[in-house]
């Protein structure tokens, strides 16, 4: 962290020398946004900048220019700023560039878009499913009696669908959320293509359609939790969600002036007032739900995927993305099959080979046993729905391991039969802590489940943890470029694996 000086000893901006990498000095308004300075500094005009009291000291980057950072005035807005600014807090997430992932305006625009269109659709459609009422059911009793009819069987629909289709949703979003507004735009066109064409049986019709209903309903609501907490880092996702809400409102007040829009051009083009707009509006429906599918990145990981990011992770470099694909493209990738591969770490099915009590002990905070054996790939084996956070920490400690092997001699010489057990401690101990590791892969595209990754056994173990001591990354790369069974012992110091060799 850079150190600054207090605001009474910090110097007067006239006074500093002012060349280029020089720290720069300058006053900064009360409630001064630096939305501005946090861009100059992922672009690389600025190094590093801190707020201190009411002055601001930042130090140019390498693309800075010291003329123009002298000359920024942070804080002064336009005339009219400051309402705009209230205006758009409630409907734009705030460090959202921090807070959510790449694709949350496109995805929110394309999902705004659909929200106003589906309420132009329903203005548009009323007069038509009203007029399917009036000739289904001559008098109120006959309404009500259908009513009550939809909403027994929209209760039995919603119960068989929440057991069934919904967890659907868990393992691969992103298509499942794809299937469910391709679905649920057919259901509006069945919706209000039978109330037109066939008003006689407007009961028969919305109560298949409240079944079909209640299966994409639950479809997307599944797929759709997932979705939004990939959007937004753990922490933001209340406020984010809030003001999603915020948005959602806002493109149900302008569905209603659209409907009337639309069907007032069409009856000027002298087009059916009836299904015109509603061909119009289903069709530009169904273009925004595509849409979405197509801005969104969450992408299913594999065994082999997930080492190489795990793999990025551990040495520190920035994980790879999901990669952006056309609209053709997301739409074939949705409906194939996606082929999965293995990586170098076997998953286990039992997990029998690795229930050793010090093992068990060593990992007793886990949800995941993780062994090697000399000349075969490390074993590795999850319990049943484990968290993301294992599935990630589980990997990194088998890729720990896999890179002790040049230790396997000297680890064999300080407990004699027991090299692997003291491998898994040491690249345990080396393990860093990644606890943010999961926000980063979803923020970048990723979406990891066990049931994707077909990892989880019905197996169950559980022991008193053993404490043991970390040690720093620079240590184990020591280790490993120069194995010695002293120092080895000396980064495994209090092992309980060598108290019992040494006894």
């Amino acid at each position: 962290m850079k150190i600054t000086p207090s605001p009474q000893t910090a110097p007067p901006v006239a006074r500093q020398p002012l060349k280029a990498g020089a720290p720069i000095t300058l006053p900064l308004p009360a409630n001064a946004s630096l939305a501005e300075l946090d861009a100059k500094v992922r672009d690389g005009e600025v190094s590093s900048y801190s707020q201190v009291g009411d002055q601001l000291i930042l130090t140019p980057g390498p693309k800075g220019n010291v003329d123009q950072l002298k000359a920024l005035q942070l804080g002064k807005p336009a005339t009219g700023a400051g309402l705009l600014q209230k205006a758009t807090s409630f409907l734009v997430p705030p460090n959202m560039e921090e807070t959510c992932a790449p694709e949350y305006a496109r995805l929110r625009f394309w999902q705004v878009t659909g929200g106003v269109i589906g309420g132009a659709l329903g203005y548009c459609g009323a007069s038509t499913l009203f007029n399917a009422q009036q000739a289904s059911f001559p008098n109120g009793a006959g309404v009500a009696m259908a009513g009550a009819w939809n909403s027994y069987v929209g209760l039995a629909a919603n119960t068989a669908a929440s057991m069934t289709v919904a967890r659907m949703g868990d393992v691969d979003p992103k298509r499942v959320a794809l299937y469910s507004g391709l679905w649920s735009t057919a259901n509006t066109f069945a919706q209000y293509g039978a109330a037109a064409f066939l008003p006689n049986q407007q009961l028969a019709t919305s109560l298949a359609l409240n079944v079909s209903g209640a299966f994409s309903g639950n479809l997307g609501g599944s797929a759709g939790t997932h979705v939004a907490n990939h959007l937004v880092v753990e922490h933001a996702r209340g406020v984010v969600g809030a003001i999603n809400g915020n948005q959602d409102r806002f493109a149900g007040l302008l569905g209603t002036p659209l409907g009337i829009a639309v069907q007032y051009g069409a009856s000027q083009m002298g087009w059916n007032a009836t299904m015109a707009p509603l061909a119009i509006l289903g069709g530009a429906l169904l273009i925004c739900n595509v849409q979405q599918i197509n801005a969104m990145r969450f992408e299913r990981v594999d065994r082999a995927g997930m080492e190489n990011l795990v793999g990025a992770l551990l040495d520190n470099k920035e994980p790879a993305a999901a990669p952006e694909s056309g609209l053709w493209s997301t739409v074939k990738a949705v409906f194939s099959s996606a082929s999965n591969q293995d990586g170098k770490i076997q998953h286990l099915r039992q997990a029998q080979p690795l229930l050793q009590d010090e093992r068990i002990n060593l990992l007793g905070k886990e949800d995941y046993l993780v062994g090697s054996a000399p000349g075969e790939p490390v074993k590795l084996v999850f319990r049943s729905n484990c968290s993301v956070n294992s599935l990630i920490r589980g990997t990194a400690h088998a890729l720990m391991l896999g890179k002790c092997q040049p230790l396997r001699a000297a680890a064999e010489e300080l407990a004699p039969g027991k090299s692997d057990l003291l491998l898994t401690e040491l690249s345990y101990r080396a393990l860093p802590g990644g606890s943010s590791w999961k926000d980063e892969l979803s923020l970048k595209g990723w979406h990891i489940h066990p049931r994707k990754l077909d990892v989880g056994t019905e197996d169950r173990w559980r022991g008193q943890a053993s404490e043991v001591n970390a040690i720093s990354a620079h240590t184990f790369s020591e280790l490993l470029e120069k194995p010695d069974a002293d120092a080895l012992r000396t980064a495994l110091q209090g092992s309980p694996l060598l108290s019992k060799s040494l006894g």
